[in-house]
Parts: structure tokens; C-alpha cells; sequence
């Protein structure tokens, strides 16, 4: 009997914790992140996966389509995106003016110099990179040319229909190259520039891709690009020559921004953390990014300095290379 009324109470016991749901492992939260991108696709992956793994998390990824300045804006505000990853200063400084970012200082941004940051935090800076010469040397072999290395040398008769780089609506090199030339040395000696420039009839891409494939056939011998990209193109290919102009470079910075509609904040606020925390910055030259530079480790890369050496850049004005943009474009295109 004893046996019979144990035997029940368990039946009982096990029936009540199978109806309440006791004793089954509770499902733990997926942590979420919304991820809208404008860098590469290799580049993005490598990213939110390394993230994904150390938080265990699930992150989706989109990118920023084309089109003007504000169709990508708006594209941000009608998607449900957490973090823009790889926006330029000038591109962060006016999707602050149109209250699309909310503010975060990520907890290692302090480490960063000064001249690298924003300092309200409206968007984080991450990686650094400068402004190169890609050549073709069988076309500098045939000019009788060396590499060019100053902005001067862009001006050889030589040169002349040889040159190409992205349209300056797109930002990036490109852009860089103006408006460092424009801020070292004044307006009226940039747009004498211009107007020699502008008489090589440089070809304008619609990426720094397509400007980079045309020196690499043959078509161009020389093309304005990101210094990383060069160098990558140059081990990859004998006839291919990266120099760094010296004379006018440019620190172009790429970093992340939380959008004010985020809807996983606290996600949003840990991955801007995690990319400014030691691992974050060690990401790049474990997976093989040599010469895209993290701001963190900006004043202590001996093999940046090495490599680059002293260039001269302009303490950059972000309202006017950002709110102007389109004027200064048009009065150096214009320059004759």
C-alpha cells in the first residue's frame, strides 16, 4: 500500500512539474544587433562575426545603398538599424545635424588622441587610413616617369588623360586629396592647383574600385586611393606602385555611430565598446588588415610611422569640409 501511495504522489509530482513548465532549461534571450554597413562585405563579416562570437550574439547585417547624401540618410531612418558601421567624419557630422545619431562615448574612446575623437560622442572613431598613388609601371616605364609621389608630379605633360579617382561626391581619397590641398595651402593657391589639375583631364569613377581596375589594365597610369587598398594591389601585383603623397595627405577616419531609433541600445553601446576595447583593436592585423590603422593604437605604431613617415595633414575643419562640400567641389571643378 505504502508503495502504491508513494508510486501516485510521484505520478502527481512529475505531472504538476511537467504542467508548470519546471524542470525544462529555461530558453535564454538571443542578444540582438542591426547592423547597417558602408564598408566592404569581407571587412563587415569579420566584424560583427568576432563580436557575435564574443557576446553571443545575432547580428544582421545590411548595407547603405547608393544614391545621394540624403537617400542614405533616409534610408537610416526608415530601417530599424542600431549601429551605421564605416561612415566617414564628414558623413557622421551631418547625420548629427539632422538628429539621426544619439550620443555615446564608448569606455576606451579616452585613450584616443584628441584630433581622432568626437568629443560628444555623436559617432566613435575606429580606423585611420591615408590618402595614396597607385601606378602602373609599364606605363611609367614607357613616360619615361617615376612614381609620382607629390600632388606637383600629377601635373607632368606625361600625365596627361592618366590620371583617375573616384568622383568627389563620393568622399573617401578623392575628396580627402581636395580638401587637404584646400586647408594646407588657402583657397587661392588650392583652385591654382585645381586649374592645372583639372587641365590633365583626370577621369572621375564611381568608385575608387573602378579608378584602381583602369590603372591596373593599362587605361590610367595613375589613381587616387585609400593607402591600405594600394599596398594591398602592389603585393598582389608586380607592375603596381603605391606612393604616399607627403606633401598633402589626410587622416580619413571610419568609425560607427548608435542611430537615435536603435531598437537594441544596450547591444548598440556594447559593440562600440567591444570594437574600442583591446581585442577590438587587435582584429585588424590578426586577420590581415596591415595598413587601416585603429585610433587607439595611433600614437604608438611604429610600423604606421615607418611606412608613411611625416606627411602633412590638415587639422581638419569638419563644418566646413562637411556643410560646404558640395560648393568646394564645385569651385575646384570649375578652377581654370
Amino acid at each position: 500500500m505504502r508503495k502504491n501511495a508513494f508510486a501516485k504522489i510521484l505520478g502527481l509530482l512529475l505531472a504538476f512539474l511537467l504542467l508548470t513548465g519546471c524542470g525544462k532549461d529555461e530558453k535564454k534571450e538571443i542578444k540582438e544587433l542591426a547592423l547597417c554597413s558602408s564598408m566592404n562585405q569581407a571587412f563587415t563579416e569579420l566584424i560583427a562575426d568576432s563580436y557575435a562570437k564574443a557576446f553571443d550574439a545575432k547580428v544582421t547585417i545590411s548595407y547603405l545603398p547608393g544614391g545621394s547624401q540624403q537617400q542614405r540618410f533616409d534610408y537610416l531612418r526608415q530601417h530599424k538599424v542600431d549601429v551605421w558601421l564605416g561612415g566617414t567624419s564628414e558623413e557622421y557630422f551631418l547625420a548629427d545635424e539632422q538628429n539621426i545619431l544619439q550620443p555615446y562615448l564608448a569606455k576606451e574612446s579616452y585613450k584616443v588622441p584628441a584630433e581622432l575623437r568626437n568629443r560628444t560622442g555623436e559617432w566613435t572613431s575606429l580606423y585611420l587610413r591615408y590618402i595614396a598613388l597607385l601606378s602602373n609601371k609599364h606605363n611609367l616605364h614607357a613616360y619615361g616617369l617615376y612614381a609620382p609621389e607629390t600632388w606637383e608630379e600629377l601635373l607632368a605633360p606625361e600625365l596627361k588623360d592618366e590620371i583617375a579617382m573616384a568622383d568627389f561626391s563620393l568622399g573617401g581619397s578623392s575628396f580627402s586629396m581636395l580638401t587637404a590641398i584646400w586647408q594646407l595651402r588657402g583657397k587661392e593657391e588650392a583652385l591654382a592647383y585645381a586649374a592645372k589639375l583639372n587641365s590633365q583631364n583626370p577621369e572621375y569613377t564611381s568608385s575608387f574600385g573602378e579608378a584602381v581596375d583602369k590603372v591596373y589594365i593599362g587605361k590610367k597610369t595613375v589613381a587616387v586611393v585609400p593607402l591600405d587598398y594600394a599596398l594591398i594591389m602592389e603585393n598582389r601585383h608586380s607592375h603596381l606602385f603605391a606612393t604616399v603623397p607627403k606633401d598633402a595627405n589626410r587622416t580619413i577616419l571610419t568609425g560607427a555611430a548608435i542611430l537615435k531609433s536603435a531598437p537594441h541600445e544596450e547591444a548598440a553601446k556594447e559593440f562600440l565598446d567591444y570594437l574600442m576595447s583591446d581585442a577590438g583593436a587587435e582584429l585588424l592585423p590578426k586577420n590581415g588588415y596591415h595598413y587601416m590603422w585603429h585610433v587607439k593604437n595611433y600614437p604608438y605604431n611604429d610600423d604606421r610611422k615607418k611606412l608613411v613617415g611625416n606627411v602633412q595633414v590638415p587639422a581638419d575643419d569638419l563644418s566646413w569640409t562637411s556643410t560646404y562640400k558640395s560648393e568646394i567641389i564645385r569651385q575646384w571643378l570649375e578652377a581654370k
